[in-house]
């Protein structure tokens, strides 16, 4: 007849701790982000950001900062630098004690920067086109004022004749 030890106990009187539960197997809640970033589907992936953020499944100050470097990606064909400012900005401001604020606050000094070259450089296109209309418009004048002074010519010619 055999004997079946049960429960905590060892054959040698020391207790048995139970059996360590295995880890719960935790994924990344940023893999999808990733997977869709590297696909090239910068929306699908600002929008995975967003759904984390309002789900509650992952830090919401690394989801901001993904948001606005998927934003602000030179590959991206839709870049967009307002939206990146905006999330970073918001990191900042909601998330202070960030690791990912100093970062989100050099981008939010190049995108700045970048902001004011860009309209720095709408305006100048706007004065470069009025001043290529004013010069048309002039081209016209001198034309005008050609033709004007070949007629007074033909005219004293006609009159000097006769």
């Amino acid at each position: 007849m055999g004997v079946w030890l049960a429960g905590c106990s060892s054959t040698n009187g020391r207790p048995v701790p139970p059996p360590v539960p295995v880890a719960e197997h935790r994924t990344d809640p940023f893999e999808q982000s990733k997977a869709l970033f590297s696909q090239g589907q910068y929306e699908a992936a600002i929008n995975e950001n967003q759904k984390i953020i309002h789900d509650g499944r992952g830090s919401p100050d690394i989801a901001l900062f993904n948001m606005g470097m998927i934003s602000a990606h030179p590959t991206n064909p839709r870049k967009n630098y307002p939206r990146a400012l905006s999330s970073f900005r918001t990191l900042v401001k909601e998330h202070p004690q960030s690791p990912m604020v100093d970062p989100a606050k050099i981008w939010i000094t190049v995108l700045e920067e970048h902001q004011k070259i860009a309209d720095e450089k709408r305006s100048l296109t706007k004065e470069r086109e009025a001043l290529l209309q004013e010069k048309d418009k002039l081209k016209y004048t001198i034309e005008k004022s050609r033709q004007v002074d070949i007629d007074i010519e033909k005219r004293r010619r006609g009159t000097l004749q006769k």
